[in-house]
């Protein structure tokens, strides 16, 4: 009994060893960042734990409203900081400090706030890093040659025509809001081009997968300036965990089904369908041209792969259709750098 006990008490002194230690390299690199941006002029009064959380907009399009109003506000500095719990934000807004950033190609690792794309993107060529990202990207290049996207003209007249004929219909009426058109149109570009399926997002804005997409970006964009939802078990429980993975089902169910279907009919394709698509100029998707794509050693891409660059193509496609002109996040070593893009 004795001898039990005293193990018991030799672990927990040991976990708390342990646990001490862990506290001391966490609090000293946190004060060591502290110090390093100290002399950074900030957003505003920073608050215990949480930083300047309370004061971001967590609607996207409020939050760059707020992005574009510090920039005018703190013109003459040459960059901005917030604090996002323990970790730093820094703003960029002139060209002298964002050039550097830029040309800078031995920083490629992703910050910890684009874990929380992962489970939708997995660890494709945005969200990777390291050696997996150099692959990645060095097998992906030459799927965006530029004749290879010329292809691509003949969609995007198709849909362009679809969205004329919607415009026209308001020709010689009251003023009204053509964005939502707009970005209706490029989705339907975005997916027959990528995925080599029409959703037919013009004719029914209110599809399912069309929803899901515009969700969950909005979802990940809002928990990455929430540090109470950053861990799991929390965003879970008290946040949006709930309707995240309801359009996570629906995202991955969806380019699942179109991945095997496009599998099935490669599997089955003949002779004659080949000369059939020849004379049609039948044109090649984005996932096409990953099923076909192999490495030096003549592996082609997994499902799982597959899957994750497809799901990246949306994503970041989706994310420039947001109103407002968006922001370009480029997380280097822990810090988002903020880059306005009007003007540009």
């Amino acid at each position: 009994m004795t001898r039990a006990l005293g193990l018991v008490t030799a672990g927990a002194c040991v976990l708390a060893l342990m646990m001490a230690w862990v506290s001391y390299r966490l609090l000293r690199n946190l004060l060591r960042m502290w110090s390093d941006l100290k002399p950074v002029t900030s957003i505003g009064v920073g608050y215990p734990l949480i930083g300047h959380a309370l004061q971001l907009k967590t609607d996207p399009g409020e939050f760059f409203d707020q992005v574009i109003e510090y920039t005018n506000k703190f013109r003459n500095t040459p960059l901005l900081k917030a604090w996002l719990g323990p970790v730093p934000f820094l703003f960029l807004f002139h060209a002298e400090t964002i050039e550097p950033v830029l040309n800078n190609s031995l920083h490629i690792d992703k910050a910890q706030s684009y874990k929380f794309l992962h489970p939708w993107l997995g660890t494709g060529l945005l969200t990777s890093t390291g050696d997996k990202w150099r692959r990645r990207r060095k097998l992906l290049t030459p799927t965006f040659h530029f004749s290879i996207l010329t292809d691509f003209l003949e969609v995007m007249n198709e849909q362009a025509e679809i969205l004329m004929d919607k415009l026209d219909n308001h020709a010689g009426k009251e003023p009204f809001n053509c964005f939502k058109h707009i970005t209706l149109c490029a989705l339907d570009i975005i997916c027959e081009t990528a995925m080599g399926k029409k959703i037919y997002a013009q004719s029914n804005d209110d599809s399912e997968y069309v929803r899901s997409v515009y969700r969950m970006s909005d979802l990940i964009s809002k928990r990455q300036r929430m540090p109470w939802y950053w861990p799991d078990f929390l965003f879970q429980f008290f946040g949006d965990g709930r309707e995240h993975n309801h359009c996570l089902k629906i995202l991955h169910s969806f380019t699942d089904s179109v991945i095997c279907e496009r599998e099935r009919y490669r599997a089955n394709y003949t002779e004659s369908d080949r000369e059939s698509d020849q004379k049609r100029s039948k044109r090649r998707a984005f996932l096409d041209l990953l099923l076909e794509t192999t490495d030096e050693d003549g592996n082609k891409l997994t499902h799982q792969d597959i899957r994750e660059e497809v799901d990246t193509f949306m994503f970041e496609k989706r994310d420039e259709l947001r109103p407002h002109g968006d922001l370009i996040l480029r997380p280097e070593q822990g810090i988002w750098i903020t880059l306005e893009r009007r003007g540009r």
